[in-house]
């Protein structure tokens, strides 16, 4: 199901990106997509809680990577925007998308158990599917 619902999504942005494109000639249109060679990205239960967390970091370090590696023909169009890309974060291999200095607020340590429940809950969903033979 997760993969029929990238195709369609895909599908309709390729649609969307084609229309754009014709509708307004010189404006400059920039398109972040994954790898699709990634297949951490691709193979990922998009369903699962779970695997949320560990997709979304995934997903931005790929980000950072690839704005590194254009990073010279996304300045020149960017600028044009006033708009620039902050090296500093990109070049810092260490740099996470969610510190984890936000385990030690309030909000952090609500989060985290919200995370927790949901993990749970996926699995109670898992089971009951199972059971009565829906997987």
């Amino acid at each position: 199901m997760s993969q029929t619902f990238r195709v369609m999504i895909h599908l309709r942005l390729e649609l969307g990106m084609k229309h754009y494109e014709h509708a307004y000639p010189d404006t400059d249109i920039v398109l972040l997509e994954p790898d699709h060679r990634d297949a951490e990205m691709y193979l990922a239960n998009t369903f699962s809680y779970g695997q949320r967390r560990q997709m979304a970091e995934h997903a931005y370090q790929q980000t950072r990577q690839m704005l590194r590696s254009r990073r010279s023909t996304l300045s020149v169009k960017l600028a044009r925007h006033r708009v620039n890309l902050n090296m500093d974060v990109l070049d810092d291999p260490r740099k996470p998308l969610v510190s984890q200095r936000l385990t030690a607020t309030r909000i952090g340590r609500a989060m985290a158990r919200l995370e927790e429940v949901m993990e749970d809950l996926s699995h109670c969903i898992d089971e009951k599917t199972v059971r009565a033979g829906l997987a």
